[in-house]
């Protein structure tokens, strides 16, 4: 009884947001997702940045911000692309070394996650994008049948964090991400998520993919993909449902002395996974000189073959679709 009477106030208070949610328009390009900006009322958006929480005094040293976030009621959160450790971010930052694959990844950041609320409205909008009705809202509107359950977080994200181009594993069943820093500065900074698709000579990997369900997708190399957008507006929210052309990615390298990304993070995260097998992005690099299933078969066909091919070019067509098609079906 208490929980929906508490339920309820939260849907009198916040109950706008879900209105946003069903009226908005998705967008197609890079992938299918939505961006609403001005998600929070102007009220509210005002004392979500203010808060103590969110808003915090410039430092002069990064021992002394995380030693003022842990006393805010931030904790280290286990995170991709960060490390749980002060003590190695701290010996990585001040020497500027990062202990990093450099095919994949050229950050080693810290992601901390708010688990002690002081201000009562932080606090009642958090508990409100956990609720049954925002969950229901998020299926509706993306199309989400199979059992899931949600997670959101107020989170701030330090200096060197990175998450290479990827679509999110198949687990995740929706992600969003509130920007809600606390400076206008905030939106000309490079600190937020890129969408991104692939280049034109990496496209097999949708296909790739899309018809291999039971393999993990997997980080793949900045330079394989291009940019399309950035989720650079503050008080916007970008929602969108993993899927196999969901590349997105960010990488941060920003003075947070004077002020740390901040976003409520949420997830709708299946209660099962498809996925059986971890793939790196090594064994789907067909234009690689080790893995390149185009060079090996065409070095496989026997020469009075290739000589035939050669002279009827209807048959060399054929046989490049044959290995157009092959790259999307084996798995290598």
């Amino acid at each position: 009884m208490k929980d929906q009477q508490e339920n309820k106030l939260l849907m009198n208070e916040f109950g706008y947001l879900i209105d946003k949610i069903r009226s908005a328009s998705f967008i197609e390009e890079p992938f299918h997702f939505l961006v609403i900006e001005n998600f929070l009322n102007q009220d509210h958006f005002g004392q979500v940045v203010s808060a103590d929480e969110v808003t915090r005094p410039e430092f002069s040293t990064t021992e002394k911000m995380i030693r003022d976030l842990k006393e805010t009621g931030y904790e280290v959160q286990l995170f991709p692309g960060c490390t749980t450790s002060i003590k190695e971010y701290l010996k990585c930052y001040n020497s500027k070394k990062w202990p990093v694959d450099k095919g994949i990844l050229e950050g080693f950041g810290l992601t901390f996650r708010l688990k002690t609320y002081k201000t009562p409205l932080l606090s009642r909008l958090v508990l409100f994008l956990n609720t049954p009705q925002f969950k229901a809202a998020l299926e509706e509107k993306f199309g989400i049948t199979s059992p899931n359950y949600v997670e959101t977080a107020i989170q701030k994200y330090l200096h060197g964090y990175e998450i290479s181009p990827h679509p999110d594993i198949r687990k995740k069943a929706l992600t969003y991400m509130l920007n809600i820093n606390s400076t206008a500065e905030s939106e000309q900074t490079a600190i937020h998520t890129h969408l991104l698709r692939f280049k034109n000579e990496r496209r097999y990997i949708y296909e790739f993919w899309k018809y291999n369900q039971d393999i993990e997708r997997c980080w793949v190399p900045w330079d394989w993909c291009e940019s399309v957008r950035e989720t650079n507006l503050n008080n916007s929210i970008t929602i969108f449902s993993p899927s196999n052309d969901t590349l997105h990615a960010v990488k941060l390298k920003y003075d947070h002395l004077k002020f740390q990304r901040t976003q409520v993070y949420g997830n709708l995260w299946y209660d099962t996974s498809v996925a059986e097998y971890d793939m790196e992005y090594r064994h789907i690099d067909l234009l690689g000189r080790k893995t390149n299933l185009r060079r090996r078969m065409i070095k496989s066909i026997p020469e009075p073959v290739k000589k035939v091919l050669k002279k009827y070019p209807s048959l060399t067509r054929v046989f490049s679709q044959w290995c157009e098609t092959s790259f999307t079906t084996l798995k290598c």
